[in-house]
């Protein structure tokens, strides 16, 4: 079983193969996994302590649609250059590029170069698609609508549909800028006043014609920061529910340590292989 393994912004495969190393210890001898690092060489990412070295990568240059299309391609060479692989284990950063690969493909009703996914502590997941939520970011541009405005909830000028664009934004990427100086996001009045084209374009169930339909297990701690949590949980909600796993460790933006949970990870692995093989 031979798995790509996706690190987190501003960290490194090295270091992903370092957080995985309780992890690595319970799988399967027959489990090949192989690390690789992002395209672009950037600054230490948050969370990644001050005793690990660099270099460090990103994944993304940044996050709007051609941003994600150009690293989906890097990650589509990968798969072709490196593999055939059987799945992907992608942290953070990681988790959040292999989701946008996935509903790229299946928007295109493409194949997917995988059978089945795990992601721990996904970040937002962002489409290459410049047309996602392209009506409600013009009419938020219209109204010169701050998105960062808290007092500003639940206008009566958004209709249901801008209203909840608003409210998932403000608890994801806004809460984490403004309680992470180091949170890799963009300037927030892009969608005021920036290039449209510049805009990321967040995915989430209302915006997709279909959900995920890979078999995908969804894993982050407890103790994570409440604006990671809701972006994980925004993951798990694009994915297919019957065929998505979740399970939630005691730690917080890592890898689960403890041997119970990481045996509970295990099972729901075995039970994604097992509905890629049926």
């Amino acid at each position: 079983m031979k798995i790509l393994c996706l690190h987190g912004v501003g960290s490194s495969g090295a270091i992903l193969e370092t957080q995985m190393a309780n992890f690595r210890r319970e799988l399967d001898p027959s489990y090949e996994l192989v690390f690789v690092d992002g395209p672009f060489e950037c600054e230490r990412g948050p969370g990644v302590p001050e005793y690990r070295t660099g270099p460090f990568f990103s994944h993304t240059q940044g996050y709007s649609p051609a941003d994600i299309a150009q690293a989906i391609g890097y990650l589509e060479d990968i798969l072709e250059d490196e593999g055939p692989f059987d799945g992907i284990f992608g942290f953070s950063q990681g988790a959040a590029l292999t989701l946008s690969y996935f509903y790229q493909q299946e928007a295109a009703a493409n194949p997917l170069r995988v059978k089945f996914a795990c992601f721990f502590s996904a970040a937002m997941p962002c489409s290459p698609d410049a047309g996602t939520g392209d009506a409600i970011i013009s009419k938020l541009r219209a109204l010169e609508y701050d998105i960062t405005d808290r007092a500003r909830c639940n206008c009566k000028d958004l209709t249901i549909a801008e209203q909840e664009f608003v409210d998932v934004l403000q608890q994801t990427v806004v809460d984490a800028a403004d309680k992470d100086p180091l949170f890799p996001w963009i300037d927030m009045d892009v969608y005021r006043y920036g290039e449209q084209d510049a805009i990321p374009r967040v995915i989430y169930p209302s915006l997709l014609a279909q959900k995920i339909r890979i078999p995908t297990i969804h894993v982050w701690g407890e103790n994570d920061f409440e604006y990671m949590i809701k972006m994980a949980e925004l993951a798990r909600s694009i994915c297919e529910d019957s065929m998505a796993k979740t399970v939630l460790h005691t730690g917080w933006h890592d890898m689960p340590k403890r041997r119970t949970e990481i045996k509970a990870v295990l099972r729901r692995i075995d039970w994604a292989t097992s509905q890629s093989q049926g």
